[in-house]
């Protein structure tokens, strides 16, 4: 058999749906069609069961998320299943009750932690950026928040705080490395390196409040939203992490920072939050140390994420642009 590493990409791919196939075996379906979707942080597959359901299995990545977080993912998740109405992914339990298949193949290095999902319908979100859905989405993350702040986890299901700006387990600092010396610039480095030295500090500063954090989504953008005839789902647990509500709000409108009616969107999602929860005290000033913290481990984060090292410049030049005002 040939080697996984030497495989086109086409082959990984056809080889890790036989994979799926040994793993959906211990799922209580009967699989009648299992087809590629995409390959993101994690790898995913639709699958078409005899009865007509439709379910995402999913290949997670090792270097994205951990077997603790999958399982924080699952618990939090088979809770919101049974004790809310709030339209999020829903697993589906294995024949045995797990949530979680660590499955080995032949000819696939190592071992692969694998979930399986109901089918979502509809687009992302992004294709629906309007005041109304921001609105609903505010209602929907406070759901969320007023469900995880009365969930207790297992102590040995710990996901990672947002305390730095490197916070992701296992994550590597390469933008200062001789490694990747031919994407980054001396000034981007020195640009970078103020950024980490002002996100560190106060990111640290946000778990020294009087207030216990709890479970977030982490990564609630419009592209982990689908709308289906109204009705918006959240996806995409993968990124969770303990926090406050700050934490959840910035991400989710950092990708609005550039649309030119951010301020009444923004107004909306507060608005649809409000009326659930009450709103945080979230100044301009926070909301921009959240932003300058994302998009500084971005920054580090695009060495890896690319391809093609021209697209990667071109991105890190961008960010760095932006970084650098948002330090003035």
């Amino acid at each position: 058999m040939k080697p996984y590493d030497e495989l086109t990409p086409r082959g990984q791919i056809l080889r890790l749906r036989q994979l799926a196939l040994q793993a959906l075996a211990d799922y209580p379906i009967d699989v009648a069609r299992v087809r590629y979707l995409t390959t993101e942080s994690t790898t995913m597959f639709r699958v078409d069961a005899v009865d007509g359901e439709k379910y995402v299995f999913r290949i997670y990545s090792e270097a994205d998320s951990s077997l603790v977080e999958n399982q924080t993912e699952m618990v939090w998740l088979a809770a919101l299943a049974r004790e809310t109405d709030l339209p999020t992914i829903q697993p589906v339990a294995r024949k045995d009750g797990e949530y979680i298949s660590l499955v080995h193949y032949e000819g696939i290095p190592g071992e692969k932690r694998c979930a399986l999902y109901k089918w979502i319908p509809g687009v992302t979100l992004s294709e629906h950026v309007t005041l109304d859905n921001y609105r609903k989405l505010g209602v929907i993350m406070a759901g969320l928040h007023n469900h995880a702040e009365q969930l207790t986890l297992p102590d040995q299901l710990q996901p990672k705080r947002w305390d730095k700006t490197y916070y992701f387990p296992g994550e590597e600092i390469v933008y200062n490395t001789a490694v990747y010396a031919q994407l980054y610039t001396p000034a981007q480095i020195q640009i970078i390196d103020r950024a980490v030295a002002t996100c560190d500090s106060y990111l640290a500063s946000l778990y020294q409040q009087d207030a216990n954090p709890f479970l977030l989504h982490g990564d609630l953008h419009y592209w982990n939203v689908h709308i289906q005839r109204g009705q918006l789902y959240v996806l995409d647990f993968e990124d969770m992490l303990i926090g406050f509500p700050v934490h959840d709000i910035a991400i989710s409108l950092y990708y609005l920072r550039d649309e030119p009616r951010y301020g009444e969107l923004a107004s909306a999602f507060q608005a649809g939050y409000a009326s659930v929860r009450a709103w945080p005290h979230l100044p301009p000033e926070q909301m921009r140390s959240l932003w300058l913290a994302r998009m500084t481990n971005f920054v580090n984060y695009a060495a890896t994420a690319f391809g093609d090292d021209d697209a990667a410049r071109e991105y890190i030049s961008a960010r760095c642009e932006e970084i650098e005002k948002y330090l003035t």
